[in-house]
């Protein structure tokens, strides 16, 4: 691994079904210097699309292929988005304001820091 780490996060997941997208990142990013990057921040989604129903194949690939071009990554939690699953079954995981009323899911980094169902799932 390199001394200085550079890079910045990456989110492919809207790109899945372009893998002519990623092909690109990856040139741009050598071309940048990236040898860095951060993945899985919104993910979980796409991780856990439905209730204890995993998939990493595509998170696999992408860790290869950054791999085979000399780019490293660091594996974030996907607390970032909430899957709409998580939000329907457990509205206490959506955080509340100060006048007790709930926020609407669909926002980032709107979880509940307090919600015992929240720090079990992640």
């Amino acid at each position: 691994m390199p001394g200085l780490l550079h890079g910045g996060d990456y989110n492919p997941e809207q790109w899945l079904d372009r893998p002519d997208i990623l092909e690109e990142d990856i040139r741009l990013m050598k071309l940048a210097h990236v040898n860095n990057v951060s993945l899985g921040i919104f993910s979980w989604a796409f991780l856990e699309p439905e209730e204890g129903k995993y998939q990493f194949d595509y998170l696999e690939e992408i860790i290869n292929r950054l791999y085979d071009n000399g780019i490293y990554t660091n594996l974030a939690t996907p607390t970032g988005a909430m899957p709409n699953w998580m939000t329907q079954k457990y509205p206490e995981v959506m955080q509340t304001d100060e006048n007790g009323i709930q926020n609407l899911p669909g926002k980032r980094h709107n979880f509940c820091y307090t919600s015992a169902v929240m720090r079990e799932k992640n």
